[in-house]
């Protein structure tokens, strides 16, 4: 593993700031979902605003999926489920 892709340890300054903006990016990801649903049922989309917004969506998913698998993977999102 690069040192690039090493999730924070657990309890870092780092660690904290990832659990921050892993928030944003479930905000991110709720609103994108959101204006795409309104844009397409109001009918009144048009096609690159369409692609805007399913870019915006597909980002702002992947860094939340991202920011989760950092955290699982650090043991931050202890649970009754996950072994010491």
């Amino acid at each position: 593993m690069t040192h690039e892709v090493v999730p924070p340890a657990r309890g870092t300054a780092g660690a904290e700031q990832l659990r921050r903006l892993h928030g944003v990016y479930a905000a991110g990801t709720v609103l994108w979902t959101l204006s795409l649903f309104v844009a397409l049922l109001g009918h009144d989309a048009d096609v690159r605003q369409v692609l805007v917004l399913l870019a915006l969506l597909a980002a702002f998913s992947l860094m939340w999926l991202w920011s989760t698998w950092c955290l699982w993977s650090d043991g931050a999102a202890d649970g009754p489920w996950r072994e010491n």
